[in-house]
């Protein structure tokens, strides 16, 4: 197992690199100019002002030196406009393959250590929304296929479609009339009571209700869809005969015998499930105001600050790679059958 483990990390290092070229040509293709944004109350800021920020910061070069510059570093990190439109070298940055992921370019700060205060709240509302929707589409996904051609399979069937259909925004701007402004039983954004200083997570629980929500609805939709199928392919098989024949009971049967085989793809699901989510929390921690990795995502892409912006993809990146790995992990140990080789 830890053979395996450590030859699929090995393996994903192209796949890293390849996201962070990707990603870094896009960025740099899209429209704007983090110079424009920063010099845009000094008035005093010259042309040539400018063109000294840009030099320092490597943003006169192509794109495909300034990835190298990202990976293997140079002379430069940021800027420090003081009011006269003068740019400031700050110090050496040592590039990303040196363990430095930069600093912002708009609030003068590591990047790494921007990322670290917004990850626990980011996992936070994904790892809950994850959990629930497994919890609940699991059994729904089973229920669905026992109860194949009834009314609640076809209620399972058209909440799977809606669940996959409904723009996550549109879902969020909806509770938020609803429980919010309507009902006004639950706080319309945030993570927390900003006027309590000591919070439990039951204390916060009633901010993660509608994110939680909003963030799971497609889990539940698509494992709930995948279960379903699974499951009335491993009914008709002739062991789950076998078992009614001999006498077990048909809960036994559906949760016992049928679910671990069906369990299969859903177990594989998990990894893109994290990387849905985590896409999808860029959408709600915005609307929401939830102070996650989101949230510094979207304000990073609004400010071009583009060491920020590489630094959320790398660690997106990271994640998106371990949730594959624990699929792998998982799908060994749902079916005994398979090895790690």
């Amino acid at each position: 197992m830890t053979a395996y483990m450590i030859r699929r990390l090995v393996q994903a290092i192209p796949t890293l690199f390849g996201i962070t070229l990707l990603s870094f040509l896009l960025m740099m293709a899209a429209p704007g100019d983090p110079i424009d944004l920063i010099t845009f109350q000094q008035l005093n800021a010259t042309p040539a002002d400018k063109a000294r920020m840009r030099r320092q910061l490597g943003l006169d070069q192509p794109p495909l030196v300034q990835y190298v510059y990202w990976l293997i570093g140079n002379d430069w990190t940021t800027v420090d406009v003081d009011g006269d439109g003068v740019g400031e070298i700050q110090g050496t940055r040592q590039g990303f393959l040196r363990g430095d992921l930069g600093n912002s370019i708009m609030q003068k700060r590591p990047v790494f250590d921007m990322l670290m205060e917004r990850i626990p709240a980011t996992l936070r509302l994904t790892l809950t929304a994850l959990l629930l929707g497994y919890a609940v589409g699991i059994p729904l996904g089973v229920l669905a296929a026992v109860k194949h051609r009834s009314w609640f399979d076809q209620f399972a069937r058209f909440f799977s479609v809606i669940g996959n259909a409904l723009p996550s925004f549109w879902l969020a701007l909806i509770l938020i009339i609803i429980f919010s402004v309507r009902l006004g039983i639950l706080p319309i954004s945030g993570m927390r009571d900003l006027s309590r200083q000591d919070t439990t997570f039951f204390d916060d629980l009633p901010y993660m209700i509608m994110p939680v929500i909003v963030l799971s609805m497609g889990t539940i939709a698509s494992i709930s869809r995948f279960l379903r199928t699974e499951t009335l392919e491993v009914l008709s098989q002739d062991y789950i005969r076998t078992a009614y024949a001999k006498g077990l009971s048909p809960h036994a049967v559906w949760w016992k015998h049928a679910l671990r085989n069906a369990l299969l793809p859903v177990a594989t699901f998990i990894g893109p499930a994290i990387g849905f989510l985590l896409s999808g929390a860029v959408i709600v921690e915005t609307i929401f105001a939830w102070p996650g990795m989101g949230r510094l995502v979207v304000n990073a892409v609004f400010e071009r600050d583009y060491p920020l912006i590489m630094g959320s993809v790398v660690m997106s990146a990271v994640l998106f790679i371990l949730g594959l790995l624990v699929s792998d992990i998982l799908y060994a140990l749902v079916d005994p059958r398979i090895r790690l080789r």
